[in-house]
């Protein structure tokens, strides 16, 4: 197990809030947390902020998948012919060929960037330099922007200012099919199982298959059956609360902030350790969907509830062949096998 670190190789590690790779160019910070070497995919993920007034061009990408998420702060978001107020948690997809860009309203915008299918993330090391801080300088310097290129999947686009007050409606349920839209925080497709919420802010189909991102939260509670996968890759994100993981022959606890790899075959389970814990994952790919199909039930509510329904972890049994799931142990008797729950 490695810890801020990124290993290059497909190995589980763990980085610290605010650890990564560091790349700064202008006001900007972008802070790499996985690429393609760690993942063994045309993956990356990208933590960017920058001072107010700091903005991205509006570009596109002929091959990368994007989808970001809003960390922290206020930020302006071009996206197709619409512009977006965004504000924390919530979640854009971009599919190949969309026109998007963003400016940050405020000195505390904060945003992750997942980008798979292609290599623009590539392109933050392309404009920027190895940068030793951990938060943004104020400084002025001018960004060149002509260095984005085919070789980074990035191609600049000239796109109208936005208007002042001229903000469009963010989503509160997602389109089907890989277009590009804004959901709205705490909105999604919410479903329940035990005592934790989880919402599917970007499906199978949003991504051409590529991945899934999906938002969970609930109180202290048990540990999950510990499991493996032989071809999905877990990609955690701690946003609030603390959740213990058990990781390979290993503990570790993710506090707000932290992020941790798991590869395929490492064995896993995590377990939430205070109430109002929240965390992020990005899954691919994406054709695991159905196990939080068959985990879950459909839930109308926006936080888990004070007494929750049945555990219907019987249902996964059931169509445990159909499924990347290898279940190591479970409590109080030896790995369920399909047909006998």
């Amino acid at each position: 197990m490695h810890t801020n670190e990124l290993p290059a190789s497909q190995a589980p590690y763990k980085l610290d809030a605010g650890e990564g790779l560091q790349y700064a160019f202008g006001n900007h910070l972008a802070t790499r947390i996985a690429r393609p070497d760690e993942l063994e995919q045309p993956a990356a993920g990208t933590i960017l902020t920058g001072a107010k007034g700091a903005r991205f061009p509006v570009h596109r990408h002929s091959q990368t998948h994007e989808a970001m998420f809003v960390l922290d702060g206020v930020v302006s978001l071009t996206l197709g012919d619409c512009s977006y107020l965004l504000t924390p948690s919530d979640y854009v997809n971009i599919p190949p060929g969309t026109p998007h860009g963003y400016e940050f309203v405020d000195h505390r915008g904060k945003l992750l960037s997942w980008t798979l299918k292609g290599d623009a993330a590539e392109g933050y090391v392309r404009l920027g330099r190895p940068y030793a801080g951990k938060v943004y300088s104020e400084c002025t310097d001018a960004v060149d922007w002509t260095l984005l290129d085919g070789s980074v999947d990035t191609e600049l686009v000239n796109a109208p200012a936005h208007i002042d007050g001229g903000w469009s409606v963010k989503l509160t349920a997602a389109p089907e099919g890989p277009v590009p839209f804004v959901l709205a925080a705490s909105e999604g497709e919410r479903m329940i199982a035990g005592d934790q919420v989880y919402t599917i802010l970007g499906n199978s189909t949003h991504s051409n298959g590529a991945f899934i991102s999906l938002l969970t939260e609930g109180p202290i509670g048990r540990p999950i059956p510990r499991h493996q996968h032989e071809r999905v890759t877990e990609l955690f994100h701690c946003l609030n609360g603390q959740m213990e993981m058990s990781v390979g022959d290993g503990f570790l606890n993710l506090d707000a902030g932290d992020f941790l790899h798991v590869p395929p075959k490492t064995p896993h389970s995590f377990q939430l350790k205070k109430h109002d814990t929240r965390f992020l994952g990005f899954i691919t790919p994406g054709d695991f969907e159905p196990f939080f199909r068959y985990l879950c039930v459909p839930f109308d509510g926006y936080r888990y509830p004070l007494v929750p329904p049945p555990f219907r972890f019987d249902r996964v049994i059931q169509h445990l062949s159909e499924l990347d799931l290898t279940i190591l142990e479970r409590s109080g008797g030896p790995p369920p096998q399909a047909g006998n729950a």
